[in-house]
């Protein structure tokens, strides 16, 4: 996944040098970025009406530039995917449902004030809070009106449980398509707008 979605080259101490380039899952250039010179120096247009902070208010609003994750948005998108887990205790009580995260990116590229807007259960919320933990957080803020703004984005993670034939008839009809059916159970398509993601938990059950 890194290979097609993020390019570039290491240095001796493993931190990229030079310029990178970080692709979308339809392989177009969506961020180059030279971390010699710790230059953006393309990003993809993006027309999206974001949440961000104007005085004391959120407001949509169209941006000089859109926040954005300092990479590929949808490795970062399946690294999460990757580091999340159906809690035990989740499967053993049946639960299952759509937890929705909300997040700020502030004017320093960084993110602050999680909130859970809707849970499922406290060990799902903990379970997406640790995965959150494993990521980068290292963000290209939103500039608005000539400044570094804060900008709000929504997480959403839906944590399902599919019975075994339930699971043969999702695997064939994805294989079918030559897809992958784990990662298709688990990431939602390319959501819209660009502030909320979205991500599919499914567990098998027996």
């Amino acid at each position: 996944m890194q290979s097609k979605l993020e390019k570039g080259t290491t240095g001796p101490d493993g931190n990229r040098v030079g310029k990178w380039n970080f692709y979308n899952r339809k392989e177009e250039l969506e961020l180059t970025v030279d971390y010699d010179s710790s230059r953006v120096s393309f990003m993809q247009e993006d027309t999206t009406r974001y949440l961000v902070q104007v005085g004391e208010e959120w407001q949509p609003k169209r941006l000089a530039r859109a926040p954005r994750p300092m990479g590929s948005a949808d490795h970062r998108l399946a690294t999460l995917q990757g580091a999340l887990r159906y809690p035990v205790s989740a499967l053993m009580g049946q639960q299952q449902g759509t937890m929705l995260l909300s997040y700020i990116v502030d004017p320093n590229g960084h993110t602050r004030d999680y909130v859970v807007e809707k849970s499922v259960s406290t060990a799902c919320n903990n379970e997406v809070w640790r995965a959150l933990q494993t990521l980068p957080d290292n963000w290209i803020p939103a500039i608005y009106q000539g400044r570094p703004v804060a900008a709000r984005f929504y997480l959403t993670v839906k944590f399902q449980i599919m019975s075994s034939a339930e699971w043969r008839r999702f695997k064939e009809e994805y294989e079918g398509r030559g897809q992958s059916p784990a990662s298709a159970a688990k990431v939602a398509a390319a959501p819209s707008p660009h502030y909320v993601q979205e991500v599919v938990i499914t567990a098998v059950a027996q």
